[in-house]
C-alpha cells in the first residue's frame, strides 16, 4: 500500500511541529532537575490533565482493547474501568493527588526516604527506582513499541517495520531530550486533540461502512449465537459468565495503589494541590468515560468483518487500512503516531527521572551540579529507550503483557495505599510485599513454569486465581514483616506528616505526642467525593456507551447524573 502525498504531509507536518516544540522549550527545561521533570512544578490543571490522558492513549491501547473485546466482549473492558476507583481515578483525584502535590518529590522513589529512615528506606528507594523506573517501565515500552509493529505491518506493509519504528523513536528521543517534561506536557496537547479525533472518525467509517448499531449486533449474534452475543453486547458480565470471577478481582483488588508514575507526575508538576486533583478528575471522565467507547466499536466490528483473523489485534488496524479515505487515512495515522510518541515521551521521561533521582543522584554522584545531572537525565533517557527496545522484541502480545504486569505487582498496591494512613507500615513491610509479589507472579507465570520445567505438574490457574493467590501471599507476609520489625522512629515520621499533611486517624503516637501539627481534617468529605467521583466518571462512561447503542433514554439519565453529582462534588469541594 502506498500512502498518497496528502497523508504524507499531515504525518510530516505533525513530526516538524513536535521538533519545533522540543527546540522551544528546551532552553527553559535544561535549567534543572526540577525543570526537565516536573517542569517547575506549575502546570495549570487543563494541560497537566490533557497530558494525563495522551500518554495513557497509546498505540497499543487500541490494540490491547481489541483483544479484550475479542476475548471477552465489553465486560473484558472492566480490566481498565476498574481503575476509575484506585489510584488512576477517583482515589487518586481526592485522596492521593493532594499529598503527592505537597510531598515535593520528583518520584514515588523518593518518596521511600521521606515515609521511612534508615537503610532499609535508602535500599527501598534503590530497589524501586531500579524495579519501577527501569524494568517494569521498560516492560510497558516494550508492549508499547511491540505494537508498532503489528501496525506498520498491516498500514504500509511495503516498508521495513524496524526501520519506521526507528525513525519515530529517533524523532520522540530529540524533543524529549532537548525539552524535558515542558516539551511533553507542550506536543501531548495536539496529541491529545490528533488521538481523540483519529479515534473518532474512523469509528464514524465503520460505523457507516457496517450500517450502523444494529447491523453490528446482528452480526455479533450471527457469529456467536444469541446468548453469547447478549453476554458479549452486556456493560457487567452475569454471575453465570466465565469472566465474572475475573470481573470480581477487577472491581475489588486489581485498582488499589497510587496513581500510575505517568499520572504522579503530572499531578506533582501542577501549580498547586486544586490543580493537580481538577487535573486527575479531568484525565478519569475523558480516558475511562469516554476513549474507550470508539475502541470498543470498532473492535466488535472488527470480530464482524474478520471472524477468521489469527491476532485479532490485527482487525483494528486492517479497518483503519481498508475503510479510510486519504486526509482521513493521514489524520488517522498521524493519531496513532502521537498516541505512540506520547507514551513513549512520557515513560523515557520518567524512567530517566528514577535512574537520576534515585540511583545515580542517591548512590553514585551526590555533589554535582545542576547541569550535571540534567546531562545525566539527557543521557538517561537515551539509555531507558535502548532497554525497552530490547524488550519490545521479546513480547508475543499486547493484552498478555498488560496482564501479566497487573499480577507483577498484585498485593503491593495495597501497602503503597495504607503507608499514607497508618503509621506503623515501615521500609521492611514494603520490601516484604515487593519481594511476595514479584516472586509469586513469577513462579506463577506459564512461560517461567514451561521453561523451568514444572508447569505440566501443577493444576493450570486462570490468570484470576493467580493474581488472588499473589496477592494474598504478598499481604500476609508484609503484614506479618510489619510486626515483626522496628516501626520508622516518631520524629522521621513526625517531619512526614508536617510536610504531607495526612489524615489523622491511625497515625497513634504521631497524632497524641505532636500536637502541634497541621493535619487533613476532612477525611469524612475526601471518602465521600472519592465514591461520588467514581459514581461520577462510571455514570458519563455508561451513559456515552448507552448513547452508542441508540439507548437514548437511559444514555441521557445516565450522564445527566454525571453532571448532577459532579457539581455536588464542586460545591462541596470550595466549602
Amino acid at each position: 500500500m502506498e500512502l498518497p502525498i496528502l497523508d504524507w504531509i499531515i504525518i510530516i507536518a505533525y513530526l516538524i511541529f513536535s521538533i519545533t516544540v522540543g527546540i522551544y522549550f528546551s532552553k527553559r527545561a535544561l535549567k534543572s532537575v526540577d525543570e526537565y521533570f516536573v517542569s517547575g512544578r506549575v502546570l495549570p490543571w487543563w494541560l497537566a490533565g490533557m497530558s494525563m490522558v495522551a500518554s495513557a492513549f497509546a498505540i497499543d491501547t487500541p490494540l490491547g482493547i481489541t483483544g479484550l473485546v475479542a476475548k471477552d466482549g465489553i465486560p473484558g473492558v472492566w480490566y481498565a474501568w476498574s481503575f476509575v476507583l484506585g489510584g488512576a481515578g477517583a482515589l487518586g483525584a481526592f485522596i492521593f493527588a493532594p499529598l503527592l502535590r505537597r510531598s515535593q518529590i520528583i518520584t514515588t522513589a523518593e518518596l521511600i526516604e521521606l515515609r521511612y529512615d534508615g537503610k532499609p528506606a535508602a535500599f527501598l528507594r534503590g530497589f524501586k527506582g531500579v524495579y519501577f523506573g527501569i524494568f517494569a517501565n521498560a516492560i510497558t515500552l516494550g508492549w508499547i513499541i511491540k505494537a508498532v509493529w503489528t501496525v506498520s505491518e498491516v498500514v504500509v506493509p511495503g516498508f521495513d517495520p524496524d526501520l519506521l519504528l526507528f525513525a519515530i523513536l529517533l524523532f520522540t528521543l530529540i524533543y524529549t531530550a532537548m525539552s524535558g517534561l515542558w516539551g511533553i506536557a507542550a506536543t501531548d496537547f495536539l496529541q491529545f486533540i490528533i488521538g481523540s479525533a483519529g479515534s473518532i472518525v474512523l469509528a464514524v467509517f465503520v460505523w457507516n461502512h457496517i450500517g450502523g448499531m444494529e447491523n453490528l449486533i446482528a452480526g455479533i449474534t450471527e457469529r456467536y449465537g444469541a446468548a453469547s452475543a447478549e453476554e458479549r453486547l452486556s456493560f457487567f458480565p452475569s454471575t453465570g459468565s466465565p469472566f465474572f470471577v475475573t470481573f470480581i478481582v477487577f472491581i475489588s483488588l486489581k485498582w488499589w495503589g497510587n496513581p500510575p508514575p505517568a499520572i504522579t507526575q503530572r499531578i506533582i508538576s501542577a501549580k498547586d494541590e486544586r490543580h493537580a486533583s481538577f487535573s486527575t478528575i479531568m484525565f478519569a471522565v475523558i480516558a475511562f468515560g469516554f476513549n474507550y467507547w470508539p475502541m470498543i466499536f470498532v473492535s466488535l466490528a472488527s470480530l464482524v468483518l474478520y471472524p477468521d483473523i489469527k491476532m485479532p489485534e490485527a482487525g483494528y488496524v486492517m479497518l483503519i487500512v481498508k475503510l479510510l479515505p486519504s486526509g482521513f487515512l493521514g489524520l488517522m495515522l498521524a493519531s496513532l503516531m502521537a498516541a505512540f510518541m506520547s507514551t513513549v515521551d512520557t515513560h523515557i521521561n520518567f524512567g530517566a527521572s528514577y535512574m537520576v533521582n534515585d540511583i545515580y543522584r542517591r548512590f553514585i554522584m551526590k555533589e554535582a551540579s545542576e547541569k550535571h545531572y540534567v546531562r545525566a537525565s539527557q543521557i538517561s533517557t537515551i539509555l531507558m529507550l535502548i532497554l525497552a527496545v530490547i524488550i519490545a522484541y521479546n513480547l508475543d502480545s499486547v493484552s498478555d503483557a498488560w496482564y501479566y504486569m497487573s499480577m507483577l505487582t498484585a498485593g503491593y498496591g495495597i501497602v503503597i495505599v495504607v503507608r499514607w494512613f497508618w503509621w506503623r507500615v515501615n521500609a521492611w513491610a514494603e520490601i516484604a510485599a515487593l519481594a511476595a509479589s514479584g516472586i509469586g507472579s513469577t513462579m506463577l507465570s506459564p512461560k517461567f513454569g514451561k521453561a523451568v520445567g514444572y508447569w505440566d505438574d501443577i493444576p493450570h490457574l486462570e490468570w484470576q486465581y493467580r493474581f488472588l493467590i499473589v496477592m494474598a501471599v504478598c499481604t500476609v507476609s508484609w503484614l506479618v514483616v510489619c510486626f515483626l520489625t522496628k516501626p520508622t522512629s516518631e520524629e522521621h515520621l513526625r517531619n512526614f506528616c508536617a510536610k504531607v499533611k495526612p489524615f489523622p486517624t491511625f497515625w497513634g503516637p504521631v497524632h497524641e505526642n505532636y500536637p502541634d501539627l497541621e493535619w487533613n481534617p476532612h477525611i469524612k468529605r475526601c471518602c465521600i467525593h472519592w465514591v461520588l467521583g467514581a459514581a461520577t466518571v462510571y455514570c458519563f462512561c455508561f451513559g456515552v456507551g448507552n448513547l452508542m447503542f441508540l439507548d437514548f433514554l437511559s444514555g441521557g439519565l445516565l450522564i445527566f447524573a454525571a453532571v448532577l453529582m459532579g457539581i455536588a462534588i464542586f460545591v462541596t469541594w470550595k466549602k
